[in-house]
């Protein structure tokens, strides 16, 4: 999607970016081998799944100042479902847009 994105609203200046968890940095080995998307690691100091409130799989649309314009979950919106992936899509445009 993050591709498609730069291609096709390249006047957006769009960016994908993965938040992992605290405590599951082991695994970042593995995340990055199949991952092309930039990967933050969160800590104690930043605590932003906490202070979000984020849940597994969370995706946080943000708007042009950084405000939270839509949260998607990809566990309950699959994105093998193409109207999944068409709404997420539409969702970072119109954040990008505002």
């Amino acid at each position: 999607m993050q591709a498609e994105l730069a291609v096709e609203h390249p006047e957006l200046g769009l960016d994908i970016v993965i938040v992992n968890l605290t405590g599951l940095e082991a695994g970042n080995a593995s995340l990055f081998e199949v991952c092309t998307l930039p990967v933050v690691q969160d800590d104690t100091t930043a605590n932003v799944w906490t202070s979000w409130g984020a849940t597994w799989r969370d995706v946080y649309v943000l708007d042009r100042t950084n405000a939270v314009h839509e949260v998607y979950n990809l566990t309950t919106y699959d994105l093998s479902d193409t109207a999944n992936y068409d709404a997420l899509y539409e969702l970072f445009v119109a954040a990008g847009t505002e």
